[in-house]
């Protein structure tokens, strides 16, 4: 009987990691390749301003270009609004393990151009929806004490 239980147990941990390894296996599939920030946008409040990345202000990211390369987990997204610093900048990113398709946490870390990190710091952001022509990353942020969402919108750019 402990066998039959202990093999049961067993199946279900296997089965279970293989859909978390799928999962991340689908995201990493989708997220590969060429994306343009279609928009910035804010689940709570209207529209104020925000730096996102550390870097510059949401304004700056609508229409810039963003290259994910899911073999070496490694990126680049250049920022083409002539008002802003413009110019390539480089991250490297990753799907850690989720247990829903195509949502979940993105980590991405600001790195030099040879993908080393300065600060070692990096972002969390979610995943609140991905396909094939659409991704939206959704970050939490503080205003008055009230937590708000920015969404980043991104649309595939098949060139």
């Amino acid at each position: 009987m402990k066998k039959i239980l202990f093999l049961g147990l067993l199946v279900v941990f296997a089965i279970t990691s293989c859909s978390t390894t799928n999962a991340v296996k689908q995201t990493t599939r989708v997220i590969d390749g060429n994306w343009i920030i279609e928009s910035v946008t804010y689940d709570g409040v209207g529209e104020f301003k925000s730096t996102l990345l550390q870097d510059v202000a949401a304004s700056c990211f609508e229409g810039s270009n963003w290259n994910f390369v899911a073999n070496n987990n490694r990126g680049t997204y250049n920022i083409n609004n002539a008002n802003c610093s413009t110019g390539e900048r480089y991250f490297i990113w990753d799907v850690p393990g989720s247990k829903e398709m195509i949502k979940g946490d993105l980590l991405l870390k600001i790195t030099d151009t040879k993908y080393k990190s300065e600060s070692n710091a990096g972002y969390q952001l979610e995943i609140t929806r991905a396909n094939e022509s659409n991704m939206t990353w959704s970050i939490p942020a503080s205003v008055n004490g009230e937590t708000v969402y920015v969404n980043m919108n991104f649309v595939k750019n098949n060139y």
